[in-house]
């Protein structure tokens, strides 16, 4: 059975109803938003293995929705509407839609192309890194720099301003090493003196939150005399 997490965005509560019945049937965990605003919302602090998502939202544009998911997942969508038109499906595909489904669909058919969609997805990333404006994502690790929020296997994580300060700077910087210097300047706004050991501190307690106690450490790497890497394949 199937684990996997599906966030569905549908307006026709009968139609969503069923399909959210028959994919729970089959193992998958369903989020359903009848508004691709509340979806939106979802996305932003939860990671979903796929979105299901419907043109035709009453007043809201299906496209619009679609990009504004973007800003938040790189997740794979499936679009599934009554629209027949060609036009409508050409603009789903070039958008970036992982696949384009014509109600009414069989169900059969509906979870062979969720599956096939997400055994394609995850063949070509293994591990989730996506990064915009607004989100930075590392697998498990989820950080909204607009919302200044942090999610840790979609749990949010309470950071104090300095620690999501140094979390951000950080996980800007993948697999680089990030001095204590720069540390120090950017979340404190002053060069470091050489001695304080404030940054060591603020480290140390991230570490403590983000589940990385190992000796050595392992999500956020110490480089003795120089500085920080944070690890981007430490958050599978």
């Amino acid at each position: 059975m199937s684990q996997h997490t599906i966030l569905y965005i549908e307006d026709d509560f009968k139609l969503a109803q069923l399909v959210s019945n028959y994919l729970s049937s089959h193992g998958y965990t369903l989020d359903h938003f009848d508004s691709g605003c509340h979806a939106c919302y979802q996305a932003s602090s939860n990671k979903y293995d796929l979105i299901l998502l419907d043109v035709g939202l009453g007043s809201e544009d299906g496209f619009e929705v679609f990009k504004e998911l973007k800003q938040y997942q790189d997740t794979p969508i499936i679009f599934m509407t009554a629209r027949q038109s060609q036009v409508d499906h050409i603009t789903g595909l070039e958008l970036g839609a992982d696949d384009y489904l014509t109600k009414p669909v069989s169900p059969s058919i509906l979870l062979a192309r969720i599956n096939n969609t997400i055994r394609r997805s995850q063949a070509v990333k293994p591990i989730s890194n996506t990064h915009n404006a607004y989100n930075i994502r590392f697998g498990s690790l989820s950080i909204n720099t607009i919302q200044r929020e942090a999610y840790l296997h979609s749990q949010p994580l309470e950071l104090t301003s300095a620690e999501f300060e140094i979390l951000v700077q950080l996980a800007k910087s993948p697999g680089q090493l990030v001095s204590r210097d720069q540390l120090f300047d950017g979340t404190i706004g002053r060069k470091y003196d050489g001695q304080s050991r404030t940054i060591d501190g603020r480290i140390s307690r991230l570490r403590k939150k983000l589940g990385d106690e190992a000796v050595p450490a392992q999500k956020i790497v110490t480089v003795w005399g120089k500085g920080y890497i944070f690890s981007p394949q430490a958050w599978g």
